[in-house]
C-alpha cells in the first residue's frame, strides 16, 4: 500500500495517515497504480517502445550475467513512469527524495535535471506531468511519431525523463563525496496537481493528499557513485550531444559523467534504436604521465627501482614483443630492448583502464581474446596479439567500444585484434606516440575476418571494410592515424588498385606502417557539466 503524504508548492512533503488496503481494489476509482524508474526498450526496428523497471525487485545483470547490487548511478539518465487508471489527461505532481540524509544531509526533495526539449535539461524539484503526454520520448528532432504503440500501450502513463544529478558541479561533487562507497534509496511522492483525491496502489478509496512509492521491500531504487560513459551509435536519433558538422549532420557520440569519488567506470552503449546496453565496468588507475626522451639518465638519477617486468618467456614463446624487459623507477621507466629508451615521468597524472577484460593466461604468438560482449544484437569482440600493452585512457576506450559496436551492427563480422596501446605504467616501448594510453595499433582486416594480421599489399587484405572501420573510428573520436601509401591489384577490392592510403591517416614508412592501422589524436570527451 502507498503511504499517504501531501506535497506542498515548494515540493516539501508531509506524512498523513492512510486507509487500509482491501483484498480487491475498486477498478472504478481514479488511481495511481504504480510508480517506478525504468529504462526505455524498443522493438520492431525501433517502432515500438516499452519500459523495463529498474529497482531492487527487478535486478539488472552485467556482461557476465552477474547480478548488479544497485539500480542506477548518480548522473545517469532514467525514466520515471507513473501508471494510472481512470485518469486520462490529468496532471500529476511528483517529487523524488532520498530515504536517508546520507547524500544531502537531509531528506528533502531533490532538484534534478529534467528533459524539456532536445537541447535542454532543466533543474526542477517539483515535476508536473500529464497522463498520456509523450514529450519525454521526443528524439533530437523533437518528435516521437515513430513509436506506433504509444496510445495503445502507454496512454495511462505519465512519463518523465531525467538525469539523476543537480544542475551544478559543486553540488554534484558534494553529493558524491557524502555518498562515497554507499548507496542511497530514492523514493517518489506523487499527487494530483489539482489536489483532488485519488487512490494509490491498491488503496480502497480516493483520498486527499499524496502517495509515496519505492519506500519498502517490494522495490527500492538504489543509486550509487560511478563514472559513466554514454556512447551513441551514429544513427541514434536520441543523441542530443553537440552538433560538430552539418550536411550531413554529425554529433559528438560520447559524453561522460566524471565522478571524483569513485574509481569504477561504467560504459553504456545506446544502439541505433536507442536501446541501452551496459557494456562493461573497469577500474581506472591514476598513474604518472610519461614522455619518451632522447637521453637516458644515469642510474643514480632514475630514482628507486619499483618493479621489473620481464618478457623473456613471452619472446621465447614467439610473441613479437620489442621490449626485453621494463625497469620501472620512481622517476621513469627504462625500456630494455634492441635500443634502450627512457620514458620520463611528467608532472601530471593520467587515468588508465585495463582493456584485457577476460585476462586469458598464457604466452605465445596466438591471439588472446580480451573481450566478447554479445547481447541483444550488440557484439563487441576484440583481442590482442604480440603485445602486453593493454592499457588505455577511459575516453579512448569509450570510443573504441563504440566503434566496434557500430561496425558489427552494420553487418561487418571481422574479429578486431590490437597490437597494443600502452603499458599499465603509461610507457610504451619502443613507441613515442603510444604513451599514456593515447594511441593504439590494430591488425589490418582480412577477407577471412579471423583477426590474423596481413599487409596492405596482400591478396587477403580487406580494403573496403578497413575503410569503413577507419571512418567509424574517426567519427568516434580517433581523428589522426598512420598508414602507408600503397596499391593492391591482387585483392578483391578495386578501390585500391591505384596508389591510395587509408582515410584519416598520414603516410608513415619509418617505422613501417604497412601491417597495422595506427590510431591516435583522440578528441577529448566532454563532461556532462562542461
Amino acid at each position: 500500500m502507498a503511504t499517504r503524504i501531501t506535497i506542498t508548492d515548494s515540493g516539501q512533503t508531509q506524512t498523513l495517515n492512510g486507509p487500509l488496503a482491501p483484498d480487491t481494489p475498486d477498478n472504478s476509482l481514479q488511481r495511481v497504480t504504480e510508480v517506478y524508474f525504468a529504462k526505455k526498450t524498443t522493438t520492431d526496428n525501433g517502432t515500438r517502445v516499452n519500459f523495463t523497471k529498474i529497482d531492487s525487485a527487478h535486478v539488472q545483470q552485467d556482461h557476465q550475467n552477474q547480478n548488479i547490487p544497485y539500480d542506477s548511478i548518480l548522473g545517469k539518465t532514467v525514466y520515471l513512469i507513473i501508471e494510472t487508471s481512470n485518469m486520462a489527461d490529468l496532471s500529476i505532481d511528483a517529487v523524488i527524495r532520498p530515504s536517508a540524509s546520507t547524500m544531502t544531509e537531509n531528506t528533502d526533495p531533490l532538484q534534478l535535471m529534467r528533459f524539456v526539449s532536445p537541447d535542454r535539461y532543466e533543474a526542477q524539484r517539483l515535476f508536473t506531468v500529464q497522463v498520456g503526454n509523450f514529450d519525454a520520448l521526443n528524439n533530437n528532432g523533437g518528435t516521437h511519431d515513430h513509436y506506433t504503440n504509444l496510445r495503445a500501450d502507454h496512454s495511462n502513463k505519465a512519463i518523465i525523463k531525467l538525469q539523476l544529478r543537480p544542475d551544478g558541479r559543486a553540488v554534484f561533487d558534494d553529493w558524491t563525496r557524502r555518498l562515497a562507497d554507499n548507496s542511497i534509496n530514492l523514493e517518489v511522492a506523487v499527487e494530483r496537481t489539482d489536489n483532488n483525491p485519488c487512490a494509490y496502489g491498491d488503496g480502497q478509496e480516493e483520498v486527499n493528499g499524496a502517495g509515496i512509492f519505492l519506500n519498502d521491500d517490494r522495490g527500492r531504487f538504489r543509486v550509487v557513485n560511478k563514472n559513466i560513459y554514454t556512447i551513441h551509435h551514429g544513427s541514434n536519433i536520441y543523441n542530443t550531444l553537440q552538433v560538430i558538422s552539418t550536411n550531413p549532420e554529425r554529433r559528438r557520440r560520447i559524453q561522460k559523467v566524471r565522478n571524483a569519488h569513485s574509481t569504477e567506470v561504467i560504459f553504456f552503449y545506446y544502439d541505433q534504436n536507442d536501446n541501452e546496453h551496459r557494456i562493461c565496468a573497469r577500474t581506472k588507475e591514476s598513474v604518472t604521465r610519461k614522455r619518451r626522451v632522447n637521453t637516458i639518465p644515469p642510474l643514480a638519477q632514475r630514482g628507486t627501482l619499483l618493479d621489473t617486468i620481464d618478457f623473456t618467456a613471452n619472446r621465447a614463446a614467439g610473441e613479437q614483443i620489442d621490449a626485453h624487459q621494463l625497469q620501472v623507477y620512481s622517476n621513469g621507466t627504462l625500456g630494455d630492448g634492441a635500443t634502450d629508451k627512457w620514458y620520463a615521468n611528467q608532472a601530471e597524472s593520467v587515468d588508465l583502464v585495463n582493456m584485457d577484460i577476460l585476462e586469458n593466461a598464457g604466452v605465445g604468438p596466438q591471439i588472446f581474446e580480451a573481450f566478447n560482449y554479445n547481447q541483444n544484437g550488440v557484439i563487441i569482440r576484440y583481442g590482442f596479439q604480440h603485445t602486453r600493452r593493454r592499457s588505455i585512457q577511459p575516453d579512448l576506450f569509450a570510443g573504441f567500444l563504440g566503434s566496434l559496436a557500430q561496425f558489427r551492427q552494420e553487418g561487418h563480422n571481422h574479429y578486431i585484434v590490437s597490437q597494443g596501446f600502452s603499458y599499465s605504467d603509461a610507457s610504451c616501448y619502443p613507441s613515442a606516440e603510444h604513451v599514456n594510453g593515447e594511441a593504439g595499433d590494430l591488425n589490418l582486416l582480412t577477407t577471412q575476418q579471423n583477426g590474423v594480421n596481413t599487409i596492405l599489399t596482400a591478396a587477403n587484405f580487406d580494403f573496403d571494410n578497413e575503410v569503413i572501420l577507419r571512418n567509424i573510428l574517426f567519427d568516434f573520436g580517433f581523428i589522426l592515424g598512420r598508414s602507408e601509401n600503397f596499391s593492391n591489384a591482387s585483392n578483391a577490392s578495386t578501390a585500391d588498385n591505384a596508389s591510395t592510403r587509408l582515410p584519416h591517416t598520414t603516410h608513415t614508412a619509418t617505422p613501417r606502417h604497412n601491417n597495422h592501422l595506427h590510431i591516435h589524436g583522440f578528441t577529448p570527451i566532454s563532461d556532462i557539466y562542461a
